[in-house]
Protein backbone atom coordinates (compact mmCIF):
# COMPACT_ATOMS: atom_id res chain seq x y z
CA UNK A 1 0.00 0.00 0.00
CA UNK A 2 1.27 3.19 -0.86
CA UNK A 3 1.68 6.30 1.92
CA UNK A 4 -1.28 7.83 -0.08
CA UNK A 5 -3.53 5.26 -0.11
CA UNK A 6 -2.50 4.45 3.54
CA UNK A 7 -3.30 8.42 4.21
CA UNK A 8 -6.73 8.34 2.91
CA UNK A 9 -7.78 4.92 4.64
CA UNK A 10 -6.47 6.96 8.27
CA UNK A 11 -8.26 9.73 7.08
CA UNK A 12 -11.50 7.72 6.61
CA UNK A 13 -11.80 5.61 9.47
CA UNK A 14 -11.22 8.55 11.85
CA UNK A 15 -14.14 10.46 10.07
CA UNK A 16 -15.94 6.94 10.61
CA UNK A 17 -15.20 6.66 14.13
CA UNK A 18 -15.96 10.41 14.58
CA UNK A 19 -19.41 9.88 12.74
CA UNK A 20 -20.12 6.96 14.84
CA UNK A 21 -18.77 8.93 18.69
CA UNK A 22 -21.39 11.70 17.19
CA UNK A 23 -24.27 9.33 16.50
CA UNK A 24 -23.62 8.12 19.86
CA UNK A 25 -23.75 11.72 21.78
CA UNK A 26 -26.86 12.57 19.90
CA UNK A 27 -28.41 8.96 20.92
CA UNK A 28 -27.49 8.93 24.21
CA UNK A 29 -28.58 13.23 24.29
CA UNK A 30 -31.77 11.75 23.09
CA UNK A 31 -32.53 9.69 25.24
CA UNK A 32 -31.63 11.42 28.27
CA UNK A 33 -33.79 14.02 26.70
CA UNK A 34 -36.94 11.91 26.30
CA UNK A 35 -36.29 10.60 29.69
CA UNK A 36 -36.95 13.67 31.38
CA UNK A 37 -39.77 14.26 29.31
CA UNK A 38 -41.46 11.31 30.25
CA UNK A 39 -40.84 12.04 34.13
CA UNK A 40 -42.21 15.65 33.42
CA UNK A 41 -45.26 14.31 31.78
CA UNK A 42 -45.73 11.44 34.62
CA UNK A 43 -48.85 12.74 36.47
CA UNK A 44 -49.62 12.91 40.44
CA UNK A 45 -53.08 11.09 39.91
CA UNK A 46 -52.50 8.54 37.61
CA UNK A 47 -56.69 7.32 37.57
CA UNK A 48 -57.59 10.89 36.83
CA UNK A 49 -57.69 10.76 32.70
CA UNK A 50 -58.53 13.55 30.22
CA UNK A 51 -62.11 13.27 28.67
CA UNK A 52 -62.99 12.40 32.38
CA UNK A 53 -66.67 14.26 33.03
CA UNK A 54 -68.39 15.03 36.78
CA UNK A 55 -71.46 16.95 36.78
CA UNK A 56 -72.87 18.14 40.22
CA UNK A 57 -76.30 19.19 41.64
CA UNK A 58 -75.68 22.94 43.39
CA UNK A 59 -78.48 24.20 46.03
CA UNK A 60 -78.05 26.69 48.50
CA UNK A 61 -80.63 28.02 51.48
CA UNK A 62 -80.27 31.38 53.40
CA UNK A 63 -81.38 32.31 57.16
CA UNK A 64 -81.93 36.30 57.28
CA UNK A 65 -81.81 37.00 61.32
CA UNK A 66 -82.32 40.75 61.29
CA UNK A 67 -84.50 42.98 59.36
CA UNK A 68 -81.36 44.69 57.42
CA UNK A 69 -80.49 41.22 56.12
CA UNK A 70 -80.36 40.20 52.51
CA UNK A 71 -79.65 37.24 50.69
CA UNK A 72 -76.91 37.98 48.19
CA UNK A 73 -77.86 38.30 44.83
CA UNK A 74 -75.17 36.08 43.41
CA UNK A 75 -75.97 33.83 45.81
CA UNK A 76 -79.29 33.01 44.15
CA UNK A 77 -77.88 31.54 40.94
CA UNK A 78 -77.26 28.17 43.48
CA UNK A 79 -80.93 27.61 43.33
CA UNK A 80 -81.05 28.16 39.97
CA UNK A 81 -78.64 25.95 38.48
CA UNK A 82 -79.74 23.01 36.28
CA UNK A 83 -76.31 21.22 36.66
CA UNK A 84 -72.39 22.19 36.98
CA UNK A 85 -70.20 20.31 34.57
CA UNK A 86 -66.31 19.67 35.15
CA UNK A 87 -64.23 18.00 32.51
CA UNK A 88 -60.31 17.03 32.67
CA UNK A 89 -58.84 18.64 29.53
CA UNK A 90 -54.96 18.43 30.05
CA UNK A 91 -53.18 16.85 32.55
CA UNK A 92 -49.35 17.58 32.46
CA UNK A 93 -47.27 16.30 35.74
CA UNK A 94 -48.69 18.12 38.57
CA UNK A 95 -51.04 20.88 36.69
CA UNK A 96 -54.03 19.58 35.56
CA UNK A 97 -56.51 22.26 33.11
CA UNK A 98 -60.34 21.45 33.14
CA UNK A 99 -63.27 23.12 31.31
CA UNK A 100 -66.32 24.11 33.75
CA UNK A 101 -70.01 24.54 32.13
CA UNK A 102 -72.33 25.95 34.72
CA UNK A 103 -75.77 25.71 33.09
CA UNK A 104 -78.90 27.59 34.68
CA UNK A 105 -82.43 26.69 34.65
CA UNK A 106 -83.34 29.29 32.06
CA UNK A 107 -80.77 28.13 29.26
CA UNK A 108 -78.21 30.57 30.14
CA UNK A 109 -74.46 29.27 31.01
CA UNK A 110 -71.33 30.00 32.36
CA UNK A 111 -68.54 28.59 30.80
CA UNK A 112 -65.00 28.58 32.15
CA UNK A 113 -61.02 26.96 31.94
CA UNK A 114 -59.21 26.13 35.00
CA UNK A 115 -55.87 24.62 35.77
CA UNK A 116 -55.25 23.42 39.64
CA UNK A 117 -51.77 22.18 40.87
CA UNK A 118 -52.19 19.12 42.44
CA UNK A 119 -48.98 19.50 44.19
CA UNK A 120 -49.27 23.15 45.61
CA UNK A 121 -53.21 23.62 45.25
CA UNK A 122 -52.44 26.98 43.29
CA UNK A 123 -55.03 27.49 40.88
CA UNK A 124 -55.33 30.14 37.81
CA UNK A 125 -58.75 31.03 38.66
CA UNK A 126 -58.66 31.59 42.87
CA UNK A 127 -62.84 32.58 42.65
CA UNK A 128 -63.43 29.15 39.90
CA UNK A 129 -63.94 25.39 40.61
CA UNK A 130 -61.03 23.97 42.52
CA UNK A 131 -61.56 20.57 44.50
CA UNK A 132 -59.22 18.43 42.92
CA UNK A 133 -56.45 16.46 44.86
CA UNK A 134 -53.74 13.64 44.15
CA UNK A 135 -54.90 10.06 43.70
CA UNK A 136 -54.60 7.55 47.07
CA UNK A 137 -54.48 10.15 49.32
CA UNK A 138 -54.72 8.56 53.28
CA UNK A 139 -55.97 9.81 56.25
CA UNK A 140 -53.22 12.49 57.72
CA UNK A 141 -51.75 12.97 54.11
CA UNK A 142 -51.62 16.46 53.22
CA UNK A 143 -54.36 17.88 50.50
CA UNK A 144 -51.70 19.56 48.73
CA UNK A 145 -47.65 18.41 49.18
CA UNK A 146 -46.22 21.84 48.76
CA UNK A 147 -48.43 24.14 50.52
CA UNK A 148 -48.15 25.67 53.99
CA UNK A 149 -51.21 25.89 54.98
CA UNK A 150 -51.36 22.30 56.60
CA UNK A 151 -54.79 21.21 55.43
CA UNK A 152 -55.16 16.98 55.51
CA UNK A 153 -56.92 14.27 55.18
CA UNK A 154 -59.39 14.07 58.42
CA UNK A 155 -60.98 10.93 57.46
CA UNK A 156 -61.86 7.91 54.83
CA UNK A 157 -65.14 5.93 54.65
CA UNK A 158 -66.70 4.11 52.10
CA UNK A 159 -69.67 5.79 49.83
CA UNK A 160 -71.97 3.21 48.23
CA UNK A 161 -73.05 4.32 44.42
CA UNK A 162 -75.75 2.22 42.07
CA UNK A 163 -73.45 -0.67 41.39
CA UNK A 164 -70.38 0.10 43.37
CA UNK A 165 -68.87 1.03 46.95
CA UNK A 166 -65.65 3.66 46.23
CA UNK A 167 -63.48 5.02 49.29
CA UNK A 168 -64.02 8.45 49.78
CA UNK A 169 -61.65 10.62 52.04
CA UNK A 170 -62.87 14.07 53.92
CA UNK A 171 -61.56 16.87 54.73
CA UNK A 172 -63.00 20.22 56.88
CA UNK A 173 -62.12 23.43 58.06
CA UNK A 174 -63.54 26.43 60.30
CA UNK A 175 -62.37 29.89 60.22
CA UNK A 176 -63.43 32.99 62.10
CA UNK A 177 -62.84 36.54 60.42
CA UNK A 178 -63.40 40.02 61.80
CA UNK A 179 -64.38 43.39 59.61
CA UNK A 180 -61.18 45.36 60.82
CA UNK A 181 -63.25 48.51 59.56
CA UNK A 182 -65.86 48.09 62.22
CA UNK A 183 -63.88 49.21 65.16
CA UNK A 184 -66.22 47.82 67.80
CA UNK A 185 -65.03 44.10 66.47
CA UNK A 186 -69.02 43.07 65.79
CA UNK A 187 -68.49 42.60 62.62
CA UNK A 188 -67.33 38.70 61.64
CA UNK A 189 -67.81 35.72 59.70
CA UNK A 190 -67.72 32.45 60.28
CA UNK A 191 -66.48 30.04 57.79
CA UNK A 192 -67.03 25.99 57.70
CA UNK A 193 -66.17 23.97 54.98
CA UNK A 194 -66.43 20.08 54.85
CA UNK A 195 -65.49 18.09 51.32
CA UNK A 196 -66.04 14.39 50.58
CA UNK A 197 -63.50 13.75 47.63
CA UNK A 198 -63.02 10.51 45.87
CA UNK A 199 -59.88 8.91 47.06
CA UNK A 200 -59.15 7.22 43.61
CA UNK A 201 -59.40 10.23 41.20
CA UNK A 202 -59.21 12.53 43.64
CA UNK A 203 -62.01 14.13 42.21
CA UNK A 204 -64.86 16.23 44.81
CA UNK A 205 -67.89 14.00 46.00
CA UNK A 206 -69.83 16.28 47.88
CA UNK A 207 -69.28 19.89 49.70
CA UNK A 208 -70.64 21.84 52.19
CA UNK A 209 -70.19 25.55 53.11
CA UNK A 210 -71.69 27.53 56.17
CA UNK A 211 -71.08 31.04 55.99
CA UNK A 212 -72.21 33.18 59.18
CA UNK A 213 -72.42 36.73 59.09
CA UNK A 214 -72.82 38.78 62.45
CA UNK A 215 -73.73 42.53 61.17
CA UNK A 216 -76.36 41.96 59.62
CA UNK A 217 -76.87 38.16 60.54
CA UNK A 218 -76.80 36.01 57.52
CA UNK A 219 -76.44 32.82 57.58
CA UNK A 220 -76.02 31.11 54.00
CA UNK A 221 -75.72 27.31 52.96
CA UNK A 222 -74.01 25.78 49.88
CA UNK A 223 -73.99 22.27 48.58
CA UNK A 224 -72.79 20.54 46.31
CA UNK A 225 -73.32 16.74 45.05
CA UNK A 226 -72.00 14.68 42.51
CA UNK A 227 -74.42 13.51 39.64
CA UNK A 228 -72.97 11.48 37.26
CA UNK A 229 -69.68 11.00 36.08
CA UNK A 230 -68.50 8.73 32.89
CA UNK A 231 -66.07 6.91 35.34
CA UNK A 232 -68.34 5.17 37.21
CA UNK A 233 -72.40 4.94 37.94
CA UNK A 234 -73.39 7.05 40.41
CA UNK A 235 -76.80 7.25 39.98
Amino acid sequence: MTPRKRHHLIRNIGITIAVIVIILIVAVTAFHFWMDSQKAQTSVNPALKVGDTFTYKLNGSSVLGSADAVTPEEFVQYNNTEYYQVTVTIINGSQVAIGTRWQFNNGTQISGMQVVDLSTGASADPTGFDYLYSSNLNVNDKLYPKETSGLSVNSSSTQKFANSSRATNYWAIESNFINTSDQTGNTMRNDFIGVYFDKQTGMLDKLTRIEFFTNPQILLTINWELTSSNVWVVQ
